[in-house]
């Protein structure tokens, strides 16, 4: 299995290791770790995402680096960093607004890869993509206003290869989503959230997004934006009929999820634990079919479940790595053995669920049991993880000279058949197959009660 890592020093790692490793046992197999870049702790990897295509050509062991500073690294892992930069760094970006100090620079809030775009979003509403597929690869950048804290990017459509919808939230800023409406790129908002109604206190309850997720469209085909344009105006674009479905995980541990063909406001909501929640991913076993609603009609938030399998698997900063069924609003299962805040997380094909964090061990998980299958200490706190390659590698061990030699000497070796004394004929004296002779043992005849009348002395046979 192979791993790729940012950590809290601005460093990659990749991680080679088969199923059982446990660096915590002296008996176990040890994981190759390759390290890319020099530490710098002012510059900590915000994510790290697996790139599959670049200028025009399938690459395998691509990663894109995403540093919390909005710079983004292309690095080939499989050039070994001992050949320096200049051989495995293939490309290096940084942004308009990136400052030659950190001190005054906006941070990355959300970063990813889809359908072959790379995003990331700063905290002052700067969005950045990038398309690596191209020759030479292209960047696009989208003003939106500040304050947010999370973000995401619908791409099941594309207008003129980019996303055709942004999703943003952050603290005291409801979930929004942005439509490009030209073709130049402007881009407007679409729709907006609803906070949830007053708890029973008459209190309004916080707002403060961490996550967003798209969940796909509503059903439907898009439908083009009928607002009438001048003639000499940009020509609009169409748009999906505000049709999105999305999720989302709050700073105060709640998770709710939105149809925007349905309401403003959350169709499902629940808290998950008491801290706030640093990671959300789907669990690949989720089914979300669009023709379906997602939860039964008139049903409070509070007490709604999907009518699909969705299981959501998610982290806070508390430690608390589980899986949550919103189908029966519980629990169905905890990822065990992390003694610290869990920072990033991913997931492959399959069941396979990986981790990093604060306790410096990357752990991963398979099967319906969620057991531990690689366990390896990686020296540095976690901050960004993604499988790269779910299967063990095949090694095949070379065999030293003597024994190919030895192996020579056998093979022209004659097999030697023994004759028998079955039919056909008896064999001569000392030929044949001896596997029947017999073999006289010499046994101690077994004490009696009589015989031994108790005495300490050993009884002798002549």
């Amino acid at each position: 299995m192979k791993f790729a890592i940012g950590d809290d020093v601005g460093q990659l790692k990749i991680i080679t290791a088969p199923r059982g490793t446990d660096t915590s046992l002296k008996t176990s197999a040890r994981p190759r770790i390759s390290t890319y870049f020099t530490p710098d702790r002012k510059d900590s990897v915000y994510a790290v995402c697996k790139i599959d295509k670049y200028r025009g050509e399938e690459r395998a062991g691509l990663v894109a680096v995403v540093f919390t500073f909005g710079k983004v690294k292309i690095v080939d892992t499989s050039v070994s960093p001992i050949y320096g930069e200049e051989e495995y760094l293939l490309y290096t970006h940084a942004s308009a607004e990136t400052p030659s100090t950190t001190a005054a620079a906006s941070p990355v809030i959300s970063a990813g890869v889809q359908h072959g775009i790379l995003y990331l979003f700063r905290a002052s509403g700067q969005v950045v993509f990038y398309r690596f597929d191209e020759e030479p690869p292209s960047v696009k950048t989208v003003p939106l206003s500040a304050n947010i804290a999370a973000g995401a990017i619908f791409t099941e459509h594309l207008v003129n290869g980019w996303p055709s919808a942004i999703a943003i939230g952050g603290a005291k800023r409801d979930l929004e989503v942005f439509e490009p409406t030209t073709e130049e790129g402007e881009w407007r908002s679409v729709w907006k959230a609803k906070n949830v109604k007053q708890d029973k206190l008459g209190l309004e309850v916080p707002v403060y997004i961490r996550r967003i997720l798209f969940l796909g469209t509503g059903g439907g085909e898009a439908t083009p934006d009928t607002t009438a344009v001048h003639p000499g105006r940009p020509k609009a674009v169409q748009t999906s009929g505000s049709k999105y479905r999305l999720a989302t995980g709050t700073h105060h541990s709640h998770l709710r999820i939105y149809d925007a063909a349905v309401s403003r406001r959350p169709i499902f909501t629940a808290t998950l634990t008491r801290s706030p929640i640093l990671s959300l991913h789907l669990h690949p076993s989720t089914q979300s079919p669009t023709s379906t609603p997602l939860t039964a009609p008139n049903t409070p938030p509070e007490s709604s479940k999907t009518s699909s399998l969705h299981n959501w698997i998610y982290s806070d900063s508390n430690g608390h790595f589980a899986l949550y069924n919103s189908t029966t609003r519980r629990e169905a299962g905890i990822y065990k053995g992390s003694t610290g805040a869990v920072n990033a997380t991913a997931t492959f094909s399959g069941d396979v669920v990986a981790g990093v964090g604060f306790d410096r061990y990357l752990r991963v998980y398979e099967g319906a049991g969620r057991e531990i299958v690689v366990k390896a200490y990686v020296r540095s706190k976690g901050t960004a993880v993604v499988v790269l390659d779910g299967r063990d590698e095949m090694i095949e061990v070379e065999k030293s000279r003597e024994e190919e030699e030895e192996e020579k000497v056998w093979g022209e070796m004659e097999e030697v058949v023994g004759r028998g004394s079955g039919e056909g004929g008896g064999a001569e004296e000392g030929e044949g197959d001896f596997t029947e002779a017999l073999v006289r043992v010499r046994r101690r005849r077994p004490r009696t009660d009589k015989e031994g009348g108790g005495s300490k002395r050993r009884r002798m046979e002549v």
